[in-house]
């Protein structure tokens, strides 16, 4: 079952209030997310005319105990995998029939971006849905 994250208006929360901890409206935020097994997952990326990406988070929250991540703290987390994936393909050629999917200063930006849910691919392996807000950039 995939884990979401709503907000009062609507399904998914933009990236660059993660980004910049803010989770304004995020219902459930203190819900704890027991679904995911072990100490760290993977968040696995897959862009349109990019390489497969993938970051090792953890999944729990080890401020004062071990337990598992609050959805909001999750949600924190994931925003931080995405940003890695377009600090490390910024510069990255995308493959031209991709070319509308393109990262970076000429293309899509993390504040074009809304982080919807997160699905379980495989044990240990989670996959975001993004939803693009923006599109005026994309040619």
């Amino acid at each position: 079952m995939p884990v979401v994250f709503n907000v009062a208006e609507g399904a998914g929360i933009p990236l660059e209030q993660l980004l910049h901890r803010r989770t304004i409206h995020l219902q459930a935020g203190d819900e704890r997310i027991s679904d995911m097994s072990g100490d760290t997952i993977s968040i696995r990326i897959e862009w349109p005319g990019y390489p497969s990406f993938t970051k090792q988070i953890a999944s729990k929250d080890w401020r004062k105990k071990r337990s598992p991540n609050t959805r909001e703290m999750l949600a924190f987390k994931v925003a931080g995998a995405v940003h890695a994936f377009f600090k490390k393909h910024a510069n990255t050629p995308c493959d031209p029939p991709n070319s509308r999917w393109r990262i970076g200063p000429n293309g899509i930006r993390i504040e074009h971006l809304v982080l919807v849910s997160l699905h379980r691919v495989s044990q240990g392996s989670w996959q975001p849905k993004l939803c693009l807000i923006r599109n005026d950039t994309l040619q």
